[in-house]
């Protein structure tokens, strides 16, 4: 197996004390933080907080001009580490207990000349200590993204990207590049904007990139994302959306989540839908809130027998929110409700699943990525808090979850099916998650993030299996070259 020099990699001694560990100095480091806020905001004044990072390289090595060209290189290595107990809630599969590290590194450079910009970057990525094989999140230094740009030619409000690129819209429910993951997602894609004084609106069209260790990354051909994504900017505080995102997958072979003797050929998934957020004026309310529609068809062959399905799907989340703005730590607290239908019937002529493509895998739903917008109802509150500003700032979390459709799916945050009872008699309530998060900006250069989750298994869980209730833990540090 290949090392960096870098990149600890000895195993412990034992996972438990490598977990007591890290926890320790984790909440050691909280609680010291926390004890100095008060410090550090009565320095503030005194010590100048950069409004974006610097770097720990200055500028006038990453900085160059070669004529008219303006070069600058970036760069970045994250390190983190998680430990998951009774992740498969005691089931004896790999990964029930584990303590895993990450890192990944990016390097790029962008050239600029005129209206016209190429930017390159790579990333390298690595996974230690994991028992699953092969290790999903693995890849040697490849290229994630490489592109020309062109701005505003003639000074018209236009620009076209061609190449392999980052697609993200939105609150990133549908379509994002979740830095979370190692290995983040691209496309080699087409995108034309055009982008007058209250609107951007985006064309684009693409394959998705496949991750493959010790290969050069290939785009998935035969699934195709093509469509249209409007943002209106005209009120100050506000946007509001409209889109239009579409799936066309020619693969063939493609086994059924709820039933294993069918495959699925062709399929076209068309989702159209309207989003948007912003402040309630007078006031320190925000809102927010999305909803989409899928309808299309697919091909299913169950025992060489082959039948077309309508897909007719949908999904909902609105959420507000209210800051203390004249209270310590200027508090934030927000309720959320989101819904996405599942399929009643999976054996029927209409596919009632909805499907959220190419979402953010970590984060929207709960920190331990048990749940997306696919079968699924949840209700969550969410207290913010900014312990130190512009340094620190903190998220505690609760959510509560069920199915939309018992005789559906449970999918996780990476649409991989966590549970399915095939009849249909289980509880609809999978559980409960309290999550807790801390960010800390040490310098212009170092960030620290934790965070801990606990699941609590509910009635289905405990309907279909083992249920031990889930414990997931994370310490990373991001340093910004």
């Amino acid at each position: 197996m290949k090392k960096r020099g870098f990149l600890l990699s000895m195993r412990f001694f034992s996972i438990k004390r490598d977990y007591l560990m890290v926890t320790i100095i984790f909440l050691a480091l909280g609680f010291l933080l926390s004890m100095g806020s008060l410090a550090f905001t009565a320095e503030a004044p005194k010590t100048a907080v950069p409004t974006a990072p610097v770097g720990l390289i200055p500028s006038s090595f990453k900085e160059f001009k070669i004529g008219d060209v303006k070069i600058n290189f970036g760069a970045n290595d994250r390190l983190r580490y998680e430990y998951r107990q009774d992740y498969y809630f005691g089931a004896a599969k790999p990964g029930n207990h584990d303590g895993l590290w990450y890192n990944r590194f990016r390097l790029n450079m962008n050239a600029a000349y005129q209206n016209l910009t190429a930017f390159v970057e790579g990333l390298d990525s690595r996974e230690r200590e994991s028992e699953k094989r092969p290790k999903s999140q693995e890849d040697e230094f490849d290229l994630h993204q490489g592109y020309l740009k062109l701005s505003k030619p003639g000074n018209l409000p236009v620009s076209l990207t061609v190449g392999r690129q980052e697609l993200k819209y939105g609150a990133e429910r549908l379509i994002a590049a979740p830095t979370w993951s190692n290995n983040i997602r691209s496309f080699d894609a087409v995108k034309f904007t055009y982008n007058p004084a209250s609107f951007d609106i985006d064309f684009f069209v693409g394959n998705e990139v496949l991750y493959q260790d010790d290969k050069f990354n290939p785009a998935r051909w035969g699934k195709y994302l093509y469509g249209v994504y409007a943002t209106y900017k005209g009120i100050p505080g506000n946007v509001f959306d409209l889109y239009s995102i579409n799936l066309t997958d020619k693969r063939h072979g493609i086994t059924s989540v709820t039933d294993k003797n069918t495959t699925y050929k062709n399929s076209e998934r068309y989702t159209v839908g309207t989003r948007g957020e912003g402040k309630i004026v007078s006031t320190n309310f925000d809102y927010g809130y999305e909803i989409a529609y899928q309808l299309g068809k697919r091909d299913a062959v169950t025992k060489g027998t082959e039948e077309s399905q309508d897909i007719r799907a949908y999904a909902v989340h609105t959420d507000v929110n209210y800051t203390f703005k004249d209270v310590q730590y200027q508090p934030m607290i927000k309720l959320e409700y989101n819904y996405a239908s599942g399929d009643d019937n999976p054996k029927d002529d209409t596919s009632k699943t909805f499907d959220p493509v190419y979402q953010s895998t970590h984060g929207p739903y709960g920190l331990i990525d048990f749940f997306r917008w696919q079968n699924m109802e949840e209700f969550a509150l969410f207290l913010d808090f900014t312990p130190i500003k512009d340094r620190m700032k903190g998220s505690l979390q609760y959510h509560r979850y069920n199915l939309a459709e018992t005789k559906d799916a449970w999918y996780n945050g990476g649409g991989t099916k966590l549970r399915y009872d095939k009849n249909g008699n289980a509880s609809d309530y999978v559980g409960d998650e309290v999550d807790l998060v801390l960010n800390y900006k040490v310098s212009s250069f170092l960030n620290i993030e934790g965070g801990y989750a606990r699941f609590f298994c509910g009635d289905y869980v405990k309907d279909t299996g083992s249920s031990d209730d889930a414990d997931w833990f994370y310490l990373q540090t991001v340093i910004t070259f």
